[in-house]
């Protein structure tokens, strides 16, 4: 049992590095966003807290003012001084929270260890870029579901199976192929009662030539200038009885 246990914690962390190297490859190209909120994380202990961004502006301000103090007189330099102090009060929370945020998303692209466990402190939040899925926000927000969702699956490959898991036998039995269908044959469909059925066209008759017409007799000269004799023409008379 505690073998099977140890295989599942080993393709767990293997399904979480691959899901942390999606996570940073989308934050690098844009494609996801990452927030902090520095009420939740900004406390002493906290992995991404630093005293000095308190601090150093805060001094660099001070010792500004006082070089104005000594160079230009008492009046000028109080007056510098106070809107170093107001700058300060009213500045200082945005750089406070500018160098959170680059340092938590610093330490949570490092490790997936590292990433769990800000993540479980809260005050994170990932966006998806140009997209109307609502924000994760820690801890309560499931991140592997938040980035299978938005990034897929990628290069991830299903995890094998446990070696020692059991695995049910079962007899196999072989079934023959069931027959082919018989085929579909289409009936003929039966013609109208009132349908009109064409006549048989009859087959053409065999071309027979005409026989060439009988040649003319010849005419006379006369005949083929007219058919009639000509008027001149002497005819004996008939003889007497």
């Amino acid at each position: 049992m505690s073998r099977l246990l140890n295989e599942w914690r080993d393709r767990k962390n293997r399904e979480d590095e691959q899901l942390h190297e999606q996570l940073r490859g989308a934050v690098t190209a844009g494609r996801v966003q990452v927030f902090t909120d520095p009420r939740l994380l900004d406390f002493q202990g906290s992995p991404v807290h630093q005293h000095w961004d308190h601090l150093l502006p805060l001094t660099g301000l001070m010792t500004l003012a006082l070089i104005i103090l000594l160079a230009a007189g008492v009046a000028v330099g109080i007056v510098v001084m106070t809107l170093c102090v107001l700058a300060h009060l009213f500045g200082n929370k945005y750089y406070v929270a500018w160098r959170l945020k680059t340092r938590a998303q610093a330490y949570m692209l490092a490790d997936v260890i590292q990433f769990q466990t800000l993540w479980q402190m809260g005050g994170v939040a990932m966006v998806t870029k140009g997209g109307n899925e609502p924000p994760c926000l820690a801890p309560k927000g499931d991140w592997r579901k938040f980035i299978r969702r938005n990034l897929g699956e990628g290069e991830a490959q299903r995890a094998a199976p446990l070696a020692n898991a059991p695995v049910p036998i079962r007899p196999v039995v072989e079934t023959p192929p069931p027959p082919p269908p018989p085929p579909i044959l289409e009936a003929e469909p039966s013609p109208l009662a009132d349908a009109v059925i064409p006549p048989e066209p009859l087959p053409p008759e065999p071309f027979s030539p005409e026989p060439p017409p009988p040649p003319s007799p010849p005419r006379t000269h006369w005949e083929s200038i007219e058919d009639t004799p000509p008027r001149d023409e002497v005819v004996p008379p008939p003889p007497e009885s």
